[in-house]
């Protein structure tokens, strides 16, 4: 099983590869998810070529540290910067987009606005990156719950999501989170807009975490921007019944921009 170890933890990662990959993605799951529950994305853009690295968040899946507690998107945004830096050495050359769903694509965000170095795009879904979050202000030492209906309306995926024994629906020290999506909300509000990279927003319009207007206001502030509206998706667009749609705008993104990055810091 791969694995690295960053200053904090020891993380885990999962790699769909192909023979002759023509770009690779490297992608980041939402909070209380973990990267096995991605392999969907994996297996369509692995048809077209595409080699897929999914981590699993520190606290996450089978990676180490705090179970559901994050304390610095930044350490995340690290850590994903690094394992960018594995799939380099491994593939020498090749173009590599970065993406992330909700918490993900926050740490994605945050990934390119300190090195858009690696990378020739970025893609996020379900990620407001201005403030807004599910976690409501519990008082301390209260766990949050997630609502599933809100994420998803695929039934086998639902299932999942309650008998997955790595998936955390309750997340300890919310307080703790929405804290450290404050922070990043600060830092994205200047510097995401400067960044120069291609962007691809995918967002449904039935989003309650991450609000559509949300994503058209990043599509009319940044300067290379797309946005696919997945009509009436919920908020794992990747996963639910819509999925197809989703996917192939990633897919689609990924393969029009084949560029090899320019490795420098």
């Amino acid at each position: 099983m791969p694995f690295f170890d960053s200053p904090d933890a020891r993380l885990y990662y999962r790699a769909w590869e192909v023979d002759r990959p023509v770009a690779g993605f490297v992608f980041l799951h939402g909070g209380g998810e973990h990267s096995g529950q991605f392999s969907r994305l994996a297996s369509r853009l692995n048809a077209a070529g595409i080699d897929v690295w999914a981590i699993d968040h520190q606290g996450h899946g089978i990676s180490g540290g705090e179970r559901g507690v994050v304390r610095s998107l930044d350490v995340l945004a690290r850590d994903a910067l690094s394992l960018a830096d594995i799939v380099r050495e491994r593939r020498p050359g090749l173009p590599l987009v970065i993406g992330g769903h909700s918490l993900g694509g926050w740490t994605t965000a945050l990934a390119v606005t300190k090195n858009p170095a690696p990378f020739a795009g970025a893609v996020l879904t379900g990620a407001s990156l201005r403030g807004r979050t599910a976690l409501a202000e519990p008082s301390t030492g209260d766990s949050f719950r997630f609502d599933i209906s809100v994420l998803a309306a695929d039934p086998d995926y639902l299932e999942e999501l309650e008998k997955d024994p790595l998936v955390q629906l309750v997340l300890p020290q919310p307080e703790v989170t929405a804290a450290a999506l404050a922070t990043a909300a600060g830092q994205l509000a200047t510097a995401f807009p400067a960044t120069s990279l291609p962007i691809l927003l995918v967002n449904g319009t039935r989003d309650a975490l991450a609000p559509i207007e949300d994503a058209r206001h990043w599509r009319d502030t940044l300067a290379d921007a797309r946005l696919v509206e997945i009509r009436d998706g919920l908020h794992n667009v990747l996963n639910d019944v819509d999925h197809v749609e989703a996917i192939d705008a990633v897919r689609d993104f990924v393969l029009g921009h084949l560029r090899t990055s320019s490795g420098t810091e």
